[in-house]
C-alpha cells in the first residue's frame, strides 16, 4: 500500500520529534563550536547558528542510525550531525558571496551583514570545524566519508560556475552538477546513519544510493521552487538561478521540445531575466512546454527509488518516518 501523503513540513516536524534527543545534543555541539571560537569569530559563529536551517541532513542521518538493531552512542550521532550541519552551513555562507544573494532564512546573508572578506573566512573557519566534529570517530570510515563529500561538493559548485550561461548544457551535466552541489552531501549524511547503525557493507551503499535519489530529487524541486512554482513563504529570493545565468532542468526541458525560433527566443529573454516582466514571460515559456511538470515527473522518479531502498530497510517506527519523508517530498513549498 503506497505511503499517506502529507505536507513535507508536517512530516519533517514528526520526524524531528522523533529524534529530538540526537538533535538537541548537535545544537550543542554547533553552538560549543561558537563558544570555543576566538574573539571576532564566535560572536559572528553565534549569530550564524542562530539562523538555523530545517535540519533536513541531520534529521535523515539520525533516523537512519537508530533504523538498525545496534543503537548508537547519541554524541557520536550528534557530532557527526553536527560536521554534516558545519559543513552544508559552510556551502552555503560560500554560496551566497558567489550567487549575490542577499537574503538567506529571512535574514541579512553573512556577506551581507559583515561583508565579503570576512564572510570568506567564517565560511572557511566553519568547513574547518565541521572536519574537527568527527575527527575523533571510533570509525575512520566517517571523517573520510565527510571529507569526500565535501571534495565533491566544492567540484559540483565549480562545475556550475564553469557551465553558467551555457545554453547547451546537457542533462548529463546538469545531473553531475546537482550530484556534487546537493546530493554528495544527503547521501553522505545517510551513509554515515548507516554506519552507526551497525549495517552492512552492503546496506551502507544501499543507503546511500537513497540519500542520493533524495537529494537529486530535492535540489530539482529547489530549482522548481526558484521559479515559484509550488512555493510558499519562500526564505529566499526567487529567480536567483536565473539571474545568475544558471540553467536548470525546466530550461532544459524547454530546449529538449522547442524549435530554432522559440530558443533563440528563450535564449534572449535569458540574457535580459534581471529586467522587470521577464522571469514572468520566461515561465509563460516553460508552461507551453510542460518543463515544470516534467521536471517535477522527474523529481518524483529519483524519490521512488529512493521510497524503493526504504522500504527494504529494517522495519521500525524511524524506517516509516523515513518513509514518510520521501513521499512528501514533492509536497515542499520552501
Amino acid at each position: 500500500m503506497a505511503p499517506t501523503k502529507a505536507e513535507f513540513q508536517t512530516v519533517l516536524t514528526q520526524a524531528r520529534a522523533l529524534v529530538q534527543e540526537q538533535l538537541q545534543l548537535t545544537e550543542k555541539v554547533i553552538f560549543g563550536v561558537a563558544k570555543n571560537a576566538p574573539a571576532g569569530i564566535g560572536e559572528r559563529l553565534e549569530s550564524l547558528f542562530q539562523r538555523k536551517g530545517k535540519r533536513i541532513r541531520s534529521t535523515l542521518l539520525c533516523l537512519i542510525a537508530q533504523s538498525g538493531s545496534q543503537k548508537p552512542d547519541s554524541l557520536r550521532v550528534a557530532h557527526a550531525c553536527a560536521g554534516i550541519e558545519l559543513l552544508h552551513l559552510a556551502s552555503l555562507v560560500h554560496d551566497d558571496i558567489i550567487d549575490g544573494t542577499d537574503i538567506r532564512r529571512g535574514q541579512k546573508t553573512a556577506h551581507k551583514e559583515w561583508g565579503t572578506q570576512v564572510a570568506v573566512l567564517i565560511g572557511d573557519y566553519v568547513l574547518s570545524q565541521a572536519m574537527q566534529c568527527v575527527i575523533d570517530e571510533e570509525s575512520h570510515d566517517i571523517p573520510t566519508v565527510l571529507s569526500k563529500a565535501a571534495d565533491k561538493l566544492i567540484a559540483g559548485e565549480i562545475l556550475e560556475l564553469d557551465q553558467s550561461g551555457n545554453m547547451r548544457l546537457s542533462f548529463e551535466e546538469y545531473d553531475r552538477i546537482i550530484d556534487g552541489k546537493t546530493a554528495a552531501l544527503i547521501a553522505a549524511a545517510a551513509r554515515i546513519g548507516a554506519i552507526l547503525a551497525g549495517f552492512d557493507s552492503a546496506n551502507i551503499d544501499k543507503c546511500a544510493q537513497m540519500g542520493s535519489h533524495f537529494g537529486i530529487a530535492f535540489q530539482i524541486i529547489d530549482d522548481l521552487l526558484d521559479y515559484g512554482f509550488g512555493s510558499k513563504d519562500l526564505d529566499k529570493a526567487k529567480f536567483t538561478d536565473l539571474g545568475n545565468g544558471l540553467i536548470t532542468l525546466p530550461l532544459l526541458y524547454y530546449f529538449e521540445g522547442c524549435n530554432a525560433q522559440e530558443r533563440s527566443d528563450m535564449e534572449s529573454l535569458i540574457a535580459k531575466a534581471d529586467q522587470a516582466g521577464v522571469p514572468e514571460k520566461i515561465i509563460e515559456k516553460l508552461n507551453e512546454k510542460n518543463a515544470f511538470k516534467k521536471a517535477k515527473a522527474n523529481a518524483q522518479d529519483h524519490l521512488e527509488k529512493a521510497l524503493e531502498i526504504a522500504q527494504g530497510l529494517p522495519s521500525s517506527l524511524f524506517t516509516e518516518e523515513i518513509i514518510q519523508m520521501f513521499s512528501s517530498m514533492d509536497n515542499r513549498g520552501n
